[in-house]
């Protein structure tokens, strides 16, 4: 085997590369640190992810890739370049790359990130929708007739999609995730305990201690940040519970979407969801039982696959293993010469 194929789950928060027969190979955020003034690269990866907050004068972090639009043209391409070639290393020889990308991307957002791709080191390029690659990633067989539900939670993005046969039968994207969990997590902290937090500590009380449904026996955790008035440091202790209160409003959309998808989903489909249940993904498919509320929300079991976070990328090594079954609905690869490329 002279080169590889790479399958690559462009998230908003991470970026996760698989190789044929390999399996995922690499996992990192998806940021850039960068001098503002020459515009030169600094960090890639683990290392400007822990700097956001942190910046000197004239450094600045950026997400180059957000919710599947590419938000910095050449600082993505310098980023996933980077990563590939973390991945080949010295290898000469351009590989074939299968990428996700949501279903709500326009075909401007779809072309520029094809685009990215190739100046970044691809030979060709074929995107995916998430939710296709989702359901791969955890079991779906692309020529398994049977319909799923699936249910991809990610940081930018929550993809939720009928899938059958290799292609899906309906599917809505609500941009309520990660993202918008930390968010709301921040405001708590502001409005109620007038606490002033960076998205890292936001971040980590979601790991932590967010639930979905309000446990019986509470857990705690410390949050530290800046008092909004004195500008003091500031420590105050908040529980799950809390957590899971404020996070409830945008958990309670995400089902309600999930709701209307089965009232435009065939009665067969139906049917067949009702049989093998759903599939909840993604890194926030993690929160404490997210799977229960959805369940008991909807009347199916709920199935969270190991290492969801990572089910995209697996997905994109299936896809690349079953290219013949889905050049039949129109996923096929796009060369440098097919697209406007910069």
């Amino acid at each position: 085997m002279f080169g590889y194929d790479l399958g690559i789950d462009l998230g908003t928060s991470s970026i996760a590369i698989s190789v044929v027969d390999k399996g995922v190979v690499l996992n990192e955020p998806s940021y850039v640190a960068y001098d503002t003034e020459s515009e030169k690269v600094i960090y890639i990866g683990k290392r400007a992810y822990y700097l956001q907050g942190r910046e000197p004068k004239g450094v600045e972090v950026i997400q180059p890739i957000v919710n599947g639009a590419v938000s910095n043209y050449s600082l993505a391409c310098e980023m996933v370049e980077y990563f590939i070639n973390k991945v080949l290393k010295k290898n000469i020889f351009r590989p074939r790359v299968v990428a996700s990308v949501p279903s709500i991307s326009t075909d401007v957002e779809r072309r520029i990130l094809i685009s990215v791709l190739i100046n970044a080191g691809a030979k060709s390029v074929c995107l995916i929708e998430e939710s296709l690659c989702s359901a791969f990633g955890s079991g779906v067989d692309p020529a398994n007739p049977t319909g799923v539900l699936v249910i991809d939670v990610g940081a930018g993005t929550t993809d939720i999609s009928v899938v059958s046969q290799g292609s899906m039968s309906q599917n809505e994207t609500v941009k309520l995730a990660g993202d918008s969990f930390d968010k709301a997590i921040s405001d708590l902290l502001e409005s109620k305990y007038n606490l002033f937090v960076g998205p890292r500590t936001a971040e980590e009380i979601k790991k932590n201690i967010s639930c979905a449904i309000p446990r019986e026996n509470d857990v705690t955790m410390l949050a530290k940040g800046r008092d909004v008035d004195t500008g003091l440091p500031k420590t105050v202790e908040i529980t799950g519970n809390e957590i899971c209160e404020c996070l409830a409003p945008q958990l309670e959309k995400i089902v309600s979407i999930a709701k209307d998808i089965f009232e435009q989903t065939s009665p067969q489909l139906v049917a067949d969801i009702t049989n093998g249940g759903a599939l909840l993904t993604g890194g926030c498919a993690q929160i404490h039982d997210l799977d229960r509320l959805i369940s008991e929300s909807l009347g199916i079991e709920v199935t969270v696959p190991p290492r969801p976070n990572l089910s995209v990328s697996k997905g994109c090594e299936v896809a690349l293993k079953k290219m013949k079954i889905l050049d039949n609905y129109g996923y096929t690869f796009k060369t440098k010469e097919e697209v406007r490329t910069r």
